[in-house]
């Protein structure tokens, strides 16, 4: 490997070196490189675990708590929500955003845009059988058009 300048001629290829293009000493070089890779790998972990007290959690009775899309994966994944009872389930995850006939309703996401009604929604739709146990889940996702 031969150095000219800013360049190094490796095998035939011309590698640009940012190490020296930026001037700084190899040390912080790698520092700031792995700094910038931990925080990239913490960016892309956007999922917490499930807590009842961060899901129940709402500043405004119109919108869901602002965790609940984070442990969303972590809540249907790791914890066994069909084959609880009705009472079970409130107990669990709180009082539900909405009931339809035989479904509980947990709101995830709510988008306004600029809007005074919703243009996107996403939902947690359990229904439960006449016993009252819950029988299935499922995640709704709705776009609405203007």
């Amino acid at each position: 490997m031969q150095k000219t300048g800013y360049v190094f001629k490796y095998s035939g290829f011309r590698v640009i070196n940012t190490l020296f293009m930026l001037k700084l000493s190899s040390r912080k070089f790698l520092s700031v490189t792995l700094r910038v890779f931990v925080l990239c790998i913490l960016l892309s972990c956007n999922q917490d675990k499930f807590d009842k007290a961060k899901w129940t959690d709402t500043n405004d009775p119109l919108f869901p708590s602002s965790d609940r899309p984070r442990m969303l994966d972590d809540l249907v994944s790791n914890h066994k929500l069909v084959g609880l009872s009705y009472a079970q389930l409130i107990s669990y995850l709180g009082k539900p955003d909405a009931k339809e006939d035989k479904s509980i309703i947990y709101h995830i996401i709510i988008d306004y845009e600029n809007d005074i009604d919703p243009t996107y929604t996403k939902n947690l739709v359990l229904t439960y059988s006449k016993d009252s146990v819950i029988t299935s889940l499922r995640l709704l996702n709705t776009a609405y058009s203007n």
